[in-house]
């Protein structure tokens, strides 16, 4: 980095273009930090704002429009066999291309804020055959949106930007996070317009029209909902304890009741307790939970597109949301905050439950089964702070976490199972009639 300053400080614009267009190629260079010290740079007038994003914009525009034609001429075959040595793998590429297919115009806006992502944004569009005019208008403007945004901050702070500038970089990040789920659930939303239009009117209808009809499913939407907002309302206390170090005695008695009642005579049981969070036993309650769904063929398929819509997002977020804080407060949090293991375990296993008990009208079975359930997270808690020494903060985090994820996902199968009835319902009156 001193290197390229110390060139910059020399050569000045035409580096500028330079180390932009040699980073989008896939060539590792901390651009971030040099756009802000070329905006200090402009703070001081040795350089004109204006020349440096537009000779920095054209850098990355040479840089992007390069990838995008070895993405496209390569192809797929190329990057499969030699990919993995600039860590583009196939499952990666795979992955992104999935991605791409869908909201790559929108990604192409907001990923190069994102490190790891922009220097791979041009090649997976040039992979998937994206069209030039729209990858040109779309990552251009991302470019230039990018490049300014940093040397305009690095003006604006001034001399100040050293102190500040790794909190700021946190936040664009997770801002850029954020506007890119803005993006995605808008463009979501846009798509099925109808669909959610026509959904809505005959929820409407039927809970304020028919309010006695289907007040079984009603109920349990209620349920549902009143779970998902108190787990919420938890989720944010949580967040804010843990920020503030409130846990650190909950922590210290539950550890030292763990270890006054559990000798070293507990450890064989302890070990196959938590063996409950490997994926060998994660993927059998799957299957299990799969089997249940067909048995039961009650709406089958879309208590199945739920349940992997549920193992798809608990994977992305027992990944990413300790990930996020951990890069957000740093030493502020515990790096197993929300525990992982704790995550996957109550939404693979309440999941399964769930199931068996929504289609059980033995309601005495149904309370001894979700007992069984609570004892159990109970049982991998204790197991996780013996074995591990795991906090039991953040154990309790990943339950939360895990439990908001959890009810949201039930909360809109029971709506979509609901709105499947009406629909239903409303061809059976017709059928009566004619």
């Amino acid at each position: 980095m001193n290197e390229i300053i110390h060139l910059l400080n020399e050569y000045g614009y035409i580096i500028l273009f330079l180390s932009l267009m040699l980073e989008l190629i896939i060539v590792p260079i901390p651009n971030e930090a040099l756009m802000s010290y070329v905006g200090v740079l402009c703070f001081h007038g040795k350089m004109n704002i204006v020349l440096s994003i537009i000779s920095a914009g054209l850098g990355g525009v040479v840089g992007v429009t390069i990838s995008y034609w070895l993405g496209y001429k390569l192809g797929t075959p190329f990057f499969r066999k030699f990919g993995h040595y600039i860590h583009m793998g196939p499952e990666k590429i795979e992955k992104m291309s999935k991605w791409y297919e869908k909201y790559g115009k929108v990604l192409l806006l907001v990923s190069f804020f994102i490190p790891g992502i922009r220097h791979f944004a041009s090649i997976i569009s040039g992979i998937i055959k994206l069209p030039y005019r729209a990858f040109a208008i779309f990552s251009y403007i991302g470019v230039f949106l990018w490049i300014g945004t940093f040397i305009w901050l690095g003006q604006a702070m001034g001399p100040k930007w050293d102190i500040y500038q790794v909190e700021i970089k946190k936040w664009l990040v997770l801002g850029s996070i954020l506007l890119g789920f803005i993006v995605l659930a808008f463009f979501v939303v846009k798509t099925n317009k109808e669909i959610i239009k026509e959904s809505l009117l005959l929820i409407f209808e039927s809970s304020f029209k028919r309010f006695k009809s289907f007040m079984k499913i009603k109920l349990i939407i209620l349920i549902c909902l009143i779970f998902f907002v108190s787990f919420f309302i938890l989720m944010v206390g949580f967040i804010q304890d843990t920020i503030s170090n409130e846990f650190d005695k909950f922590n210290s008695i539950f550890k030292t009741i763990v270890f006054n009642l559990f000798n070293q005579n507990w450890h064989g049981s302890m070990n196959f307790i938590y063996s409950l969070s490997t994926w060998k036993v994660l993927v059998t309650i799957s299957l299990a939970t799969i089997l249940v769904i067909l048995i039961n063929n009650k709406n089958k398929w879309l208590e199945m597109l739920f349940f992997i819509a549920s193992l798809a997002g608990i994977l992305i977020l027992s990944i990413g949301i300790p990930w996020i804080f951990n890069f957000m407060l740093g030493g502020n949090v515990s790096k197993n905050f929300p525990n992982e293991k704790s995550m996957l375990i109550l939404t693979v296993l309440g999941y399964f439950i769930i199931m068996l008990i929504r289609h059980n009208k033995a309601y005495m079975l149904n309370l001894i089964m979700f007992f069984c359930f609570i004892f159990v997270v109970v049982l991998f808690s204790i197991s996780s702070v013996y074995l591990h020494h795991l906090l039991p903060s953040d154990i309790a985090a990943g339950f939360v976490f895990s439990s908001v994820w959890l009810s949201g996902i039930i909360f809109s199968l029971e709506l979509f199972r609901f709105v499947s009835l009406l629909k239903e319902n409303m061809r059976e009156e017709k059928l009566l009639k004619t």
